[in-house]
């Protein structure tokens, strides 16, 4: 069996005070050093990803090196919407899939562990805005046919801005076939993982819209991760989502 480290964050693409955020960013990225991380909202027209990549394996020097795949929506914000995911294993495959609406996609990788197992990793942003339930849900229904689509794993992971707070229809489908993280470490998803003071001007209902969840492995550790303000500047976080981690034992 193998313990890998997971987590999600929404990048909030290159707005809110990006080039701040960014240094803080990579402190608490390089602090955590997730085997994979999901990030949603990636900028592709400023190369976010590739540069965030980079700059973490310059401060990880000697180390396993990040990887980054990308999943750019379509249509008109092909350049500016994308997803990513960052992984320090090696990946053996990366596919696509388009929900056909709203523009909205998910990705996946299948990951060779340590033992050489397999993990299935799957990474999505759903449609928003809060008042969109039935189109997440939609959404939600998709992806779990599509996970039906690959076999062999020793475990699947599904992380993500479900852009659904707990309570929603979309979440209880996932958790009938995967269990929160959050929920199995501490009995409850967080209080909040969106808004932090970053984004000041959307009056969406504050809540937990982030998730990461598992099959096929244990949780050891689930927690926030991304959550801890500037020092000297308690507004400034590296996103205006708060990410989500976990450690698992997958097998």
């Amino acid at each position: 069996m193998s313990i890998v480290t997971v987590a999600t964050l929404n990048l909030f693409n290159n707005i809110g005070r990006w080039d701040e955020r960014l240094p803080l960013l990579l402190d608490q990225l390089t602090a955590l050093r997730p085997d994979v991380i999901g990030l949603q909202e990636v900028n592709l027209a400023t190369d976010q990803g590739m540069s965030i990549c980079r700059l973490a394996n310059d401060r990880l020097a000697g180390s396993a090196p990040y990887r980054v795949y990308h999943m750019a929506r379509p249509g008109k914000n092909a350049h500016s919407q994308a997803q990513a995911v960052m992984s320090r294993l090696p990946v053996e495959a990366h596919e696509g899939l388009d929900y056909l609406q709203h523009e909205d996609v998910a990705q996946r990788l299948r990951i060779r562990l340590e033992d050489g197992a397999a993990l299935d990793f799957y990474n999505t942003h759903l449609h928003y805005p809060p008042s969109a339930s039935d189109q997440r849900l939609a959404e939600a229904r998709r992806l779990l046919a599509w996970v039906d689509t690959w076999q062999g794993a020793a475990a699947t992971v599904v992380v993500g801005d479900f852009n659904a707070y707990p309570d929603e229809s979309a979440v209880a489908l996932m958790k009938g076939r995967f269990a929160s993280a959050h929920e199995a470490a501490h009995g409850s998803e967080p209080e909040k993982t969106w808004p932090t003071p970053v984004n000041s001007w959307d009056p969406s209902p504050p809540g937990c819209l982030d998730y990461v969840f598992v099959s096929g492995a244990r949780v050891l550790e689930a927690g926030l991760a991304f959550d801890t303000p500037h020092p000297d500047d308690d507004s400034l976080f590296p996103s205006d989502h708060i990410g989500v981690m976990a450690k698992v034992e997958a097998g």
